[in-house]
């Protein structure tokens, strides 16, 4: 049985379109995790400011979660421009499909936008994990010198 020439069409059109939402889910998968971790910083800085204490490492302490907040608000945010790219594109190639006079060039713009920001959304968590692991064997020296003062 011969299927109908729009049949096909419309086929091949939800199989381009399809391809993006991948990166989509992905990108969406990675905001996910950036959140949750900007949450637990919040936490932990409610936690450090509720001590009060006033000195040395409670200003140490600030600038270690000023610093991964702010690697965590850029990985969020060039994660969001990603999956707004992402969609964008999808609706390129939804219009595109459609004879919807939109530019070709586009569908060029907004992937590569949305890689370049995928991108640059994993440097950033990648630069705050450095920043949490870097602190998390700071504060194991320090426990241990205190150990061993002990």
């Amino acid at each position: 049985m011969d299927t109908p020439p729009i049949v096909n069409d419309l086929a091949s059109v939800i199989q381009t379109s399809l391809a993006p939402v991948f990166l989509l889910a992905g990108t969406a998968g990675f905001v996910s995790i950036y959140t949750i971790r900007l949450g637990r910083v919040s936490d932990r800085l409610n936690e450090v400011a509720d001590k009060g204490k006033q000195g040395k490492l409670f200003r140490m302490q600030l600038a270690y979660l000023r610093r991964r907040a702010l690697a965590l608000e850029v990985a969020v945010v060039l994660g969001v421009v990603a999956g707004i790219c992402t969609g964008g594109a999808i609706l390129n190639l939804l219009a595109g499909s459609l004879a919807i006079g939109i530019r070709h060039e586009n569908l060029f713009w907004f992937f590569g936008g949305a890689i370049v920001c995928l991108i640059g959304s994993l440097v950033a968590f990648l630069f705050e994990m450095v920043i949490a692991g870097r602190n998390m064997l700071r504060q194991i020296r320090s426990e241990q010198v205190t150990t061993v003062q002990d």
